[in-house]
């Protein structure tokens, strides 16, 4: 699924190719995915327009039209962007086209169908009425305030992180990666975490979402001390020679060293 750094990537990818271009056609070809708006609508919000600004938060990336309103992407499972000259035939399983006076097309593909297309006037009301909280790669977020949003006395670490109303960005394969890097077991209790676990994890947080947009999320160009190109179980970990295993946390796979990444107590 796309994470933080997918729509980071994906978002400096539509600045580099679909920003203030004039759209002279827009087209819809799954209604099932549209949220808040209808494909009429969108065709005539957009139309005769262009994006002037793009903004993300956590997985949703928001495309500021030039009347004034934001188109809202959701990427689901399998989402992505692609910019194409028309003449060269549609892409497979795009489900939005929005084609540009000068030939090129920007084409919102998602096989899976779990995306989402929509609409909103404010960003921050949007945020509040979907309880997303604050984006994990923001500056606005601090080691306290980071601090403050783990704290609990029930649930495990690797759910917490993963909770977006908590901190709106990170999915299962980042937050392996955090928790895999910082030497904190995916099922360690909220209130076992000490202050320097809470430390290394925010450190980590921070540093493993830059270095996954500076890699454009390509896991090979990763270091080799990470976990995510090794990311299978029984591999060697590559921090310190233990073996990668697999397990479910809170109804999802959890992969870490079980050498470096203590089981909790």
């Amino acid at each position: 699924m796309p994470e933080l750094p997918d729509v980071e990537v994906f978002r400096r990818y539509m600045n580099a190719t679909a920003l203030s271009k004039k759209i002279i056609k827009t087209q819809v070809f799954e209604t099932d995915l549209l949220e808040d708006v209808s494909a009429a609508q969108l065709a005539r919000r957009m139309t005769n327009s262009q994006f002037n600004q793009t903004k993300r938060h956590g997985k949703y990336l928001f495309a500021r039209v030039s009347g004034g309103d934001w188109l809202i992407l959701h990427f689901g499972m399998t989402g992505f962007l692609e910019y194409f000259k028309h003449t060269n035939g549609t892409p497979e399983h795009a489900r939005m086209l929005l084609h540009f006076k000068n030939g090129f097309a920007l084409a919102y593909i998602c096989q899976r169908k779990l995306g989402k297309i929509g609409w909103t006037g404010d960003i921050s009301e949007y945020l509040k009425i979907h309880d997303l909280g604050p984006d994990a790669f923001s500056d606005e977020l601090d080691e306290e305030n980071f601090k403050d949003l783990i704290h609990g006395n029930r649930g495990t670490i690797k759910s917490r992180l993963m909770n977006q109303s908590i901190i709106a960005g990170l999915g299962n394969i980042y937050t392996d990666e955090i928790l895999f890097q910082a030497g904190v077991h995916p099922e360690t209790s909220l209130d076992a975490l000490k202050d320097e676990d809470q430390f290394g994890l925010f450190y980590q947080m921070k540093r493993i979402l830059d270095l996954a947009i500076e890699k454009k999320v390509d896991p090979e160009m990763f270091p080799v001390d990470t976990l995510l190109p090794n990311r299978e179980e029984g591999h060697q970990c590559p921090k310190c020679g233990g073996k990668i295993k697999k397990i479910k946390v809170g109804g999802r796979s959890a992969f870490f060293c079980e050498k470096h990444q203590k089981p909790p107590a």
